[in-house]
């Protein structure tokens, strides 16, 4: 049972985690926005050129953070 709590705690941790910080460093190009042996008019085809990527689970994790926010307004409106 206290496995469990703690694999729970650590699922809500990572959720809040991703929320505040949905991106981080592109994995390919290590955040450069190109890779080292490629000219740097070639940018990553993973991030394309920015250098930044979504963790894993951010986009879910977004996405019901915005359903849960589009209910509680339809909610305090009355409904529509």
């Amino acid at each position: 049972m206290t496995h469990l709590l703690v694999v729970l705690a650590l699922i809500a941790a990572y959720a809040v985690f991703v929320l505040v910080f949905p991106t981080g460093q592109c994995r390919k190009c290590g955040g450069w926005g190109h890779k080292a042996k490629r000219p740097r008019n070639r940018s990553c085809k993973r991030c394309k050129g920015t250098g930044r990527s979504f963790r894993p689970g951010a986009r879910i994790v977004h996405g019901g953070a915005a359903a849960a926010v589009r209910y509680l307004r339809s909610r305090r409106e009355g409904g529509r």
